[in-house]
């Protein structure tokens, strides 16, 4: 009623209001005018003000609704709190009777928590299996997963554990944990076959280089597995669970690896067992010609066959011809075919091991020595293979496929190098599997090469002996003469080297292919020596000539200058620290000493010729008929030397001729010496005379090419001495001529020879200037034979056995 009334007091006032704004408007005449201004301004200004009541109608019309709704809401709510409150009256009342039940509400609430906690682990454990599976299908969905799948099932063993430990804690009945661990085994069997995966696959040899070259992610993925795991272990030892197993990933890890690269060369191990076994079959028909190759028809009948005929193929399709045709096949054991067959084997493992280092290794933390670990097994396994190899193809491998040998271990020894390897680990260690009393089989391989080198350069050298004295000396453009069997020796020898230089090889196969060349040399020198005869004057190859004996001086001062070449040609191609080992300069020298026996040996043959030999014998002869004493005898000796030595500066390596010129003057006062002892001449002034003349003709001559005074005196003075024996006139002077040559000579000189010399010689002395002379003398042979005994005596004490160094092929064993 009172909203009524406001309303029509708000009309009024409007109204009024109205009136008010009208009489505003129309206050003078000329208002008038502006009506249909006003009027419209009036209308639009009705307009204006019928909108805005409307919309403050409308407004006022929700804002009613509104408020009846919360009204109504308000009624509800305060209906649901009074019965709230009737509730909590009706709870308190409860709550009064319940006080003294406390304890057992409380026991039924723990109860309540354990068994939805139970439900809980059941419904997990039920979900085990499932989840395992999962893992498992994403594992093989993609491997980029083994990490996650990995930490995953980590998680599910440590569940199934749990539960498995507290079944077991909990229940007595075997019934009921056989029934859970049907659930439990399901997520062992997965990481069971993850394990298989991991460390049966993945980081198997060989897939493990295969991974690591074509999928490295994963073989990084498989190592941080194995990391993880290490973490866990040892995590586990540290808070004391023995109840949960150690995986040891990593140790399984290596102990897969050592038994995979044992499995990796078992194939070799037995390739190499059926050395000089037979290993292919070949064919051949009755008339022993090798068929290359045959067809057949379905029932077995030849329709085409083709063999070899005088080295050429021939092929046979003539049925009439074939029936006749048996062919026989034998085994055979064919070392080219074995040697590929080994050797592909073995560079392939090479391959593989630069392969771990190149492309495995990194992938790997460097705490686990991935290569060190691979290249300790590899290489005790090669040295395994090559020393079964070594000991069964030893005695009848060929050169060639020793050489091949060789040429592997070369390579693999400078393939470890290039990958890092200590020098001290690269030869091959001693293999496990050999009696350690036995050579390694690699040096018994490398020694059987060598001797068969060692004898078929010795017999090509004794050859080249023999032909060389089957034919006449070749004369060289400077006039010296030789043979050719020097030059083809030292081309025997340089071949030799050069196989092994091909080989690569600067150790020791390259060190004992020297020395056995420089055994050779020893060889080829004492082979010459022996067709010389030494020294001694009867011996020597029965009709050596002395264009002969020339030649072999000059090839020997040649092989010297060869030796010096090869000798330095080895040094360039060893290696430092084997040089040292090589007696090189001795051996050397050895080819003067031949010459030196050479230059003997054409100097006796020259004074056994008969015209020499025959002037010789009339030295010291003081007969009637003797032309000693007129120096016949010396001059034609001199001009026959002097005949001689035009030949001589011809056939001679200039730089020999003074050796040649020495060692005859030398042998001509040996055979003065002998006609002298084997006939004391009677002593005479014109003997005297004679024998100071022979020393001052001799010297004229020889002056010239003895260039050194002191050793052409010392030559000279021998024939000094023998004349003292004839004109002393002290036994002071004749007790040192005597003494000289007693030391030239002491068989020759003795004590008979001086009462010889003094009781038929020497009618000049007295008896007691004999007997003086005959005591010194004689003092003089006692004191020259003690020290004789002495110096033996201190030089066979002195003598040691001859022990060879032992050679080492780098293959663990020193050979003794």
């Amino acid at each position: 009623m009172a909203e009524t009334a406001d309303l029509a007091e708000q009309a009024l006032s409007a109204k009024e209001q109205g009136l008010i704004e009208v009489i505003k408007l129309l206050q003078h005449p000329e208002d008038l005018t502006r009506l249909a201004d006003i009027t419209a301004e009036y209308e639009s200004r009705h307009r204006s003000a019928k909108a805005t009541l409307s919309a403050m109608v409308q407004s006022q019309v929700e804002a009613t609704r509104l408020g009846m709704d919360l009204l109504e809401r308000a009624h509800r709510h305060i209906t649901k709190l009074q019965a709230a409150l009737d509730r909590i009256d009706k709870l308190c009342a409860e709550c009064s009777d319940l006080v003294h039940h406390h304890d057992k509400i409380k026991l039924l609430a723990l109860t309540h928590g354990n068994v939805k906690k139970v439900l809980s682990e059941i419904e997990d454990i039920v979900d085990l299996p499932y989840r395992a599976d999962h893992c498992w299908e994403l594992l093989q969905a993609d491997d980029a997963n083994l990490v996650p799948a990995f930490e995953a099932l980590v998680l599910l063993t440590g569940t199934a554990e749990n539960a498995k430990q507290a079944w077991q804690r909990n229940n007595k009945s075997a019934a009921e944990v056989s029934e859970l661990a049907a659930y439990l085994a399901r997520v062992d069997e997965v990481m069971v076959r993850f394990e298989h995966l991991l460390l049966d696959e993945h980081l198997r040899l060989p897939h493990l280089i295969t991974l690591a070259q074509d999928r490295p992610t994963l073989l990084v993925d498989c190592v941080r597995v194995m990391e993880l795991q290490e973490l866990l272990d040892s995590e586990y030892r540290r808070v004391k669970m023995g109840s949960v197993p150690q995986r040891r990933y990593k140790d399984r890890f290596f102990t897969g690896l050592l038994k995979d690269a044992e499995g990796r060369f078992k194939p070799l191990l037995k390739i190499a067992k059926a050395c000089n076994k037979p290993n292919m079959i070949i064919s051949y028909d009755t008339n022993g010609d090798r068929i290359v190759s045959e067809q057949r028809d379905y029932l077995g009948a030849l329709v085409k066959l083709t063999r070899l005929v005088d080295g050429e193929e021939e092929v046979i399709d003539d049925p009439e011809e074939l029936q006749h045709i048996d062919i026989i096949q034998e085994e055979v054991f064919d070392e080219a075919t074995y040697l590929d067959e080994l050797l592909n084997g073995l560079y392939d493992m090479t391959d593989e091991l630069a392969a771990v280092y190149d492309y495995a290794a990194p992938c790997f933390p460097p705490s686990y020595d991935i290569f060190n670990r691979c290249f300790q097994t590899y290489h005790v396994q090669f040295a395994v293979v090559v020393d079964v190899m070594g000991h069964g193809a030893a005695a009848g491998m060929s050169t060639a496929g020793a050489l091949r040998v060789m040429d592997w271990v070369q390579k693999y020894m400078e393939t470890l190098r290039n990958l890092g390897v200590d020098e001290e680990l690269v030869r091959l260690p001693p293999s496990p599997l050999a009696d350690p009393d036995s050579l390694p089989g690699m040096v018994v391989l490398m020694e059987s090469y060598v001797k068969r080198m060692e004898d078929t350069v010795t017999r090509w050298y004794s050859n080249i002996l023999d032909a060389d004295l089957s034919s006449e000396p070749k004369v060289r453009p400077d006039g010296t003469l030789c043979t050719l069997g020097a030059t083809d020796f030292f081309r025997i020898l340089n071949e030799q080297i050069a196989i092994i230089t091909d080989l690569n090889e600067h150790g020791e196969i390259m060190l004992q292919t020297a020395k056995t060349a420089l055994r050779i040399m020893v060889g080829f020198q004492e082979a010459q020596k022996d067709v010389l005869g030494g020294y001694g004057r009867e011996g020597g190859r029965k009709g050596l000539s002395l264009e002969m004996a020339v030649a072999l001086l000059n090839n020997n001062v040649h092989c010297h200058d060869q030796s010096l070449e090869f000798a330095e040609d080895v040094g360039r191609q060893l290696k430092k620290e084997y040089r040292e080992q090589l007696d090189v300069e001795s051996v050397c020298r050895g080819f003067l000493e031949v010459a030196k026996v050479a230059t003997f040996r054409a100097v006796v043959i020259m004074f056994n010729d008969p015209g020499m030999s025959g002037q010789l014998k009339g030295l010291y002869g003081t007969g009637p008929g003797d032309t000693y004493l007129a120096g016949r005898v010396t001059s034609t000796l001199i001009a026959t030397l002097r005949d001689y030595f035009a030949d001589f500066k011809t056939w001679v390596t200039p730089s020999f001729v003074k050796r040649v010129a020495e060692a005859a003057l030398e042998e001509l006062v040996r055979r003065a010496v002998n006609m002298f002892v084997v006939a004391p001449p009677q002593a005479s002034e014109p003997l005297s005379s004679r024998m100071e003349a022979d020393v001052s003709d001799l010297t004229a001559y020889f002056e010239a090419y003895v260039s050194r005074g002191e050793r052409l005196r010392k030559h000279l003075e021998v024939l000094a001495d023998l004349r003292e024996l004839l004109v002393a006139d002290s036994p002071e002077t004749f007790a040192l001529a005597y003494s000289n040559l007693l030391a030239y000579n002491d068989k020759a000189f003795s004590p008979e020879l001086v009462g010889r010399i003094t009781g038929s010689c020497r009618a000049d002395l007295s008896k007691k200037q004999i007997s003086d002379i005959t005591a010194q003398c004689r003092d003089l042979w006692k004191q020259h034979e003690a020290a004789t005994k002495a110096a033996a005596k201190a030089g066979g004490g002195a003598a040691a056995a001859d022990k060879g160094d032992g050679w080492w092929f780098g293959w663990g064993k020193k050979a003794a």
